[in-house]
């Protein structure tokens, strides 16, 4: 199984043994490429239904407690009116609210899992400044050694901002330049000092250098957490 729809709760069969089989499929692919230290988009998409399931407990409960409801008899010992319920939960199956009670601690076990490879990860990366770092931090370049000090990936980078719910956040992006294999002496300043030359965009660009002593697999892993670095470092610069 590849992946978990967005309404696979509700949709088919409304059996907690069969829905049950669904979700720990998923979270065995899931756990397999955290063990190859796959974190992504694994990680987020499985953290997007945990968050679908929370929500959908907290609606059912908070409908639970401000639908309207009738007097039923008054307690004199506890001087207390005691409600009767007039809505009924026919059209939410109890099946529903079992794999849900279910679902939530079985996913958050499997987060767990990829929290501790993405700290793993995370103490394994290292960012350093090459050269002196302008005011201007918005767009630069980075150049990523992933396990090799010979080989390095350089990439342009850019901050923008984006609107999200009415709210104003700022996100990365990525370029891929160049993969640039490195001879004796030639250091990460000689390649910031030939990409000014060639890309005359950026005379005096923010330039990091980001580098793991282990490989990490590029798409799904070590790309998306070097991209989280950078905006780290940017941010705590500002």
């Amino acid at each position: 199984m590849k992946n978990l729809k967005k309404d696979w709760v509700t949709e088919g069969l409304l059996d907690f043994e069969y829905k049950k089989y669904v979700l720990l499929a998923y979270l065995k692919h899931v756990e397999q490429h955290f063990d190859e230290t796959r974190l992504y988009p694994f990680m987020s998409d499985l953290l997007e239904r945990l968050s679908d399931l929370k929500t959908l407990k907290h609606e059912r409960k908070t409908l639970r407690e401000e639908f309207p409801k009738k007097i039923s008899r008054i307690d004199l010992n506890k001087i207390e009116l005691i409600y009767d319920e007039l809505y009924q939960y026919d059209n939410l199956p109890p099946e529903i609210e079992e794999v849900v009670e279910y679902a939530i601690p079985t996913m958050e076990r499997t987060i767990g899992k990829g929290r501790e490879v993405h700290d793993e990860v995370s103490s394994e990366l290292v960012i350093d400044p090459v050269g002196i770092i302008p005011l201007y931090k918005d767009e630069g370049y980075v150049l990523m050694e992933n396990g090799s000090l010979s080989l390095t990936e350089v990439f342009q980078y850019q901050v923008r901002k984006f609107i999200m719910h009415n709210e104003q956040y700022r996100g990365i992006y990525f370029q891929w330049i160049d993969r640039i294999k490195r001879g004796l002496g030639e250091t990460v300043e000689h390649i910031k000092m030939q990409l000014i030359r060639t890309y005359k965009v950026l005379p005096n660009p923010a330039t990091f250098v980001v580098y793991s002593k282990q490989p990490y697999p590029m798409e799904e892993t070590m790309l998306p957490m070097t991209k989280k670095l950078v905006m780290q470092t940017i941010s705590s610069m500002k």
